[in-house]
């Protein structure tokens, strides 16, 4: 898999152009996203850099935003996440995806971990980072397969009390994300 994709953020002014590709087993994606929060004046431009192994669980991420303040993490794909200095960090044990708050690249990741059967609803516990405070949470998120249309997967994802239907192409990259993303 060798992909090359642009997202508008709807929600707020900006883009992001994601690749991601395959080496040997594994996976690398790299993501430049540029938005403005608010006011013309509070432009973003952040880069990230997650590396998944052959089964989509990270393994690293690397966030870079505003050129300046960045995030580094580390997993083992069991639920155990680890610092830029080997420390173990516990307030995320038990979670295995990334939730990064400025891209709809996140949601690839249990999508396609997991083979899917319709009505399948699975829950998963996130890493969440925040973008661009780089604050990061363990919040849990839940997916169901709900149709096909062709080559198009629809799945309804909740987190708390938000929810919403995604629609994603055969590569489990997000094609729309009502009202937040949208590909271009």
């Amino acid at each position: 898999m060798n992909q090359k994709v642009v997202w508008q953020n709807e929600e707020q002014f900006g883009c992001e152009h994601l690749s991601i590709f395959k080496e040997e087993k594994n996976f690398s994606a790299k993501g430049t996203i540029i938005y403005v929060e608010g006011d013309q004046s509070n432009a973003h431009i952040v880069e990230y850099k997650v590396d998944l192994d052959s089964k989509w669980f990270t393994k690293k991420l690397t966030i870079i935003v505003d050129e300046h303040n960045s995030l580094k993490l580390k997993s083992d794909g069991k639920g155990n996440w680890f610092g830029n200095d080997g420390q173990v960090i516990d307030k995320l044990k038990g979670a295995i995806d990334i939730d990064i708050s400025a891209t709809p690249f996140s949601n690839s990741l249990p999508i396609n971990r997991m083979n899917w059967v319709l009505n399948q609803e699975e829950h998963f516990e996130m890493v969440y980072i925040s973008i661009p405070s780089l604050e990061v949470k363990k919040v849990p998120q839940s997916y169901k397969y709900l149709k096909n249309n062709g080559k198009l997967r629809y799945f309804r994802y909740r987190s708390y009390d938000y929810e919403t239907i995604i629609c994603i192409d055969e590569h489990g990259l997000v094609i729309d994300y009502p009202n937040v993303f949208r590909r271009i």
